[in-house]
């Protein structure tokens, strides 16, 4: 997910700098599951933003002035990087940023294995609603999960950006209020990429060729590979992705 500076900016949480700098400090996470380079990006995030809410009011500002227009009669997100429609718009944003302006810093959440709803690694069940809902209901008693939702954006500053202002036409507010429920002490995090995955099917196929499997390719086989490996990932930008959340 790494993203280009758009330019300078004197505000180290601007969306210049959130997109451009590494201002994530690493924290550990301790987990039996794949992490994501989005899972672990998000997870520092949100716990930023938990630990110094009024720290992130000038993004919420600086995201509605320079990333939230209106594109043929709609309300959208538009940053060039992603576009993502939205409900009311800059209304919205400006809810988002006097909220934060009234909460104290709140402890951070710790990853947590055992509530983790991993997710599919399949275009059709990434796609599919009813699918995150279908396992967690097998589960969410048993494990004791109290809140969660799915996200959809792949980009992880974005996706917390968006989650925080969450302007939703169906329960507008929910993932904000998660996410920035002080009770809440555990999250679980997975995320499936269609991208990656693709990725790592021309890797797993490339490794193959190298090991003495014939090809079809003439000798310039790595030069090759390595052409076909960015032709997948540029024509599979918009190929789906998906991220679960579960809190206790």
């Amino acid at each position: 997910m790494g993203c280009g500076c758009i330019g300078p900016s004197k505000d180290k949480y601007s969306v210049e700098n959130l997109l451009g700098e590494k201002i994530h400090e690493p924290k550990t996470i301790k987990s039996k599951y794949p992490l994501s380079d989005y899972v672990k990006k998000v997870f520092n995030l949100i716990n930023k933003v938990r630990s110094n809410p009024s720290e992130f009011v000038s993004i919420i500002e600086t995201s509605s002035d320079k990333y939230v227009r209106e594109l043929n009669g709609r309300k959208i997100f538009d940053n060039n990087k992603i576009k993502v429609s939205l409900n009311e718009g800059k209304t919205m944003f400006e809810d988002c940023a006097n909220y934060l302006k009234t909460l104290q810093p709140m402890e951070e959440l710790n990853f947590c294995d055992d509530i983790v709803i991993e997710c599919p690694r399949d275009e059709k069940n990434i796609k599919d609603i009813n699918y995150f809902r279908d396992k967690l209901l097998k589960r969410r008693e048993k494990l004791g999960i109290e809140a969660y939702f799915k996200d959809s954006v792949r980009i992880p500053e974005i996706s917390v950006l968006l989650m925080l202002v969450d302007d939703s036409i169906k329960n507008p507010k929910k993932k904000r209020l998660t996410l920035l429920n002080p009770k809440y002490k555990l999250i679980g995090i997975s995320s499936s990429d269609m991208n990656e995955l693709s990725f790592e099917k021309e890797e797993d196929k490339n490794i193959k060729d190298l090991s003495g499997n014939k090809t079809n390719q003439n000798d310039n086989t790595n030069e090759n590979n390595n052409v076909i490996n960015n032709i997948n990932l540029t024509e599979n930008i918009n190929k789906p992705f998906c991220a679960y959340f579960t809190f206790k």
